[in-house]
């Protein structure tokens, strides 16, 4: 019996064994895929027509293998990479503020401005968070700036930053539509693509824009260009997070701490024109905030044409907001005008959240009105 009780042991053991040994050639399959995309380098190869063939007509939700965004982020890595930390843009251009996973509005302005490639776009940043469709807005900017890197131009904004985007939306949205574990490492592949973003543009070297706003730090434009990227995490304190975070104030004279924020600094209309003057511009041009007029101007009473413009991009900030979203369009000879996207009154009727998902981009969904500046 004590002969048996060791056979069954034995045999017990054996099948033990080889069933972990099954195991452990079955399952570090998906792991494996995990430990790929630690290494932040994807060399599978990536179809953008196909690719972008999902994204030239609106939908509430696109479907997305989790292998073709690991190639998309290693492709896009690859042209930001390029780029320095300002980066130069010609004209004519349209500028976008925040898009905010308002993917409707993101087809809204394409309809409107023309498509990317026809079109030139500079996006001023905050692709990411608050609205329902983080997701599409950022993997269809993706897209076409590598379809169109010299056509499509990508700021950086202060939700691109993991901090913040962990906390307003766009991890919450990974986590409903992948499993845990490739979330987690998507959302960290995004967030390393983030720090290769650029955190300035300067158009036809006249216009300075950013997503947040001027600096104590900034003397020269070389202080911006001389910034190392990629930089994942920004330093307080610095050059490169007062543009991400800095904020007008047309009451305050000179630089004063940012009180609503409590990061970063706010500026008056004085420094708006010295730094015009300085560093020979026209205008400086951001986001960062909604405007319930669309756009806002801090100017000098000594120099009008030295301005500070923002606005909210898209409509409805926030869901319930009743702001209208505006684009910045400038033409070849450097004229401005603004074209003016007002909150449809569909969104009334199906709430924010399934007026996003059943958009639907015929041309009559969107009210466009042009400003001349």
């Amino acid at each position: 019996m004590a002969t048996g009780d060791a056979r069954t042991e034995r045999q017990i053991e054996t099948c033990v064994s080889r069933l972990a040994e099954t195991r452990l050639a079955v399952r570090p399959r998906p792991f494996a895929k995990i430990a790929k995309m630690m290494s932040g380098r994807s060399t599978a190869p990536f179809e953008v027509d196909a690719f972008l063939a999902k994204h030239r007509e609106f939908s509430g939700k696109v479907s997305y293998e989790i292998e073709e965004l690991q190639a998309l982020i290693g492709h896009v890595r690859m042209v930001m990479a390029k780029e320095k930390a300002l980066i130069e843009v010609p004209i004519p251009v349209n500028i976008v503020g925040d898009i905010h996973g308002q993917y409707a509005d993101l087809h809204r302005i394409f309809s409107a401005c023309g498509m990317p490639g026809k079109s030139r776009f500079l996006f001023l940043g905050d692709y990411v968070d608050r609205g329902p469709q983080s997701l599409e807005c950022i993997c269809c900017l993706l897209a076409f700036k590598i379809a169109y890197p010299d056509r499509v131009f990508l700021l950086r904004g202060n939700h691109e930053q993991e901090f913040i985007n962990r906390e307003y939306g766009f991890w919450n949205e990974l986590e409903m539509r992948f499993p845990l574990g490739l979330a987690m490492q998507t959302f960290k592949e995004f967030n390393d693509l983030f720090g290769y973003f650029p955190i300035a543009a300067l158009v036809r070297k006249r216009i300075l824009c950013m997503h947040g706003g001027l600096s104590p730090s900034l003397r020269s434009l070389d202080d911006i260009r001389n910034i190392e990227l990629p930089q994942v995490l920004v330093p307080d304190g610095t050059l490169q997070q007062d543009l991400l975070w800095s904020d007008p104030s047309p009451d305050l004279r000179g630089f004063g701490p940012n009180k609503l924020r409590e990061v970063s600094v706010c500026f008056g209309p004085d420094v708006v024109y010295k730094t015009c003057q300085w560093l020979k511009l026209d205008m400086v041009v951001r986001g960062h905030q909604v405007m319930a007029n669309v756009t806002a101007t801090a100017s000098s009473p000594t120099a009008s044409s030295s301005q500070s413009f923002r606005r909210q991009c898209t409509t409805r900030f926030c869901g319930f907001q009743r702001n209208s979203g505006a684009v910045m369009a400038i033409s070849a000879k450097m004229s401005i005008r603004f074209v003016l996207l007002h909150p449809v009154a569909t969104a009334n009727e199906a709430g924010p959240t399934a007026f996003q998902a059943k958009f639907k981009d015929d041309g009559s969904g969107y009210c466009v009105q042009e400003q001349a500046q």
